[in-house]
């Protein structure tokens, strides 16, 4: 057992922990639609964000924040909800992913009459 788990070791160093799936998570693009801080306290594990983009990890954050987040763990999907690591751990994440804000969608110069009026859609 010992050996397997010595040869176990030596692949991983000479491989790199990449092709483990151990690696470093993506980095965002220059024009990201969220700050630095924010893909910084949202990042998952590195396993977990090598089959994502930056993007789509932030989102699944803020898409659990309402169920994991407002102290009434009923309608939260982790699995683990109930288990003491995840109850010592959940008040720091949701914390971290709180900075984060959705993009604001910002109207371009066009949308915006010229004419002096601004007409009104009735319902």
């Amino acid at each position: 057992m010992q050996k397997f788990v010595l040869i176990v070791l030596f692949v991983a160093t000479i491989s790199k922990a990449d092709a483990w799936g151990w690696g470093e998570c993506p980095k965002p693009e220059a024009d990201a639609k969220y700050s630095d801080a924010c893909y910084k306290a949202t990042q998952p594990p590195s396993f977990v964000c090598n089959n994502m983009t930056p993007d789509e990890w932030v989102e699944k954050a803020l898409e659990s924040y309402p169920r994991c987040c407002a102290g009434d763990l009923t309608e939260c999907k982790c699995p683990v909800k109930d288990y003491w690591f995840f109850k010592n751990k959940i008040d720091d994440y949701c914390a971290k992913v709180g900075i984060c804000e959705p993009p604001a969608i910002v109207a371009s110069d066009s949308s915006v009459p010229s004419g002096g009026s601004v007409t009104f859609l009735r319902g």
